[in-house]
């Protein structure tokens, strides 16, 4: 998170929450099974969609506040519209938005080793 502590004033702090929210809860379901093409054509850039389809397989570790942010941030990530300049007001502050985003890395990290049978 730390690119994204540079555009605290701007939109690209919003863009990089954005952007790691879907690729934490989209590695979970490509762990369990789905493949990047339906990711792609049936999730797109809806936060909500990925967060619903985790939540219906199981992944209980989503930490308080993700829901907020993708609910905030799913619909002008999904347009393009945080690349273009928009700034979002966002439901938490910077340092909680950043634990929250390292939380649910941790979290989906923490699902995978689980389900690989692996102890770390």
């Amino acid at each position: 998170m730390g690119q994204a502590a540079k555009g605290r004033e701007g939109s690209s702090s919003a863009y990089y929450v954005a952007i790691a929210i879907e690729l934490g809860l989209k590695a979970y379901l490509l762990h369990r099974g789905f493949s990047d093409d339906w990711t792609r054509v049936w999730l797109r850039h809806d936060l909500s969609k990925a967060l619903r389809c985790v939540r219906m397989l199981g992944f209980e570790a989503v930490p308080g506040g993700i829901a907020e942010l993708a609910a905030v941030l799913g619909p002008l990530y999904g347009c393009g519209a945080l690349r273009s300049g928009i700034k979002p007001s966002l439901p938490l502050l910077p340092e909680v938005v950043d634990q929250t985003i390292c939380d649910l890395l941790s979290a989906v990290e923490a699902a995978i080793a689980i389900v690989n049978g692996t102890d770390q």
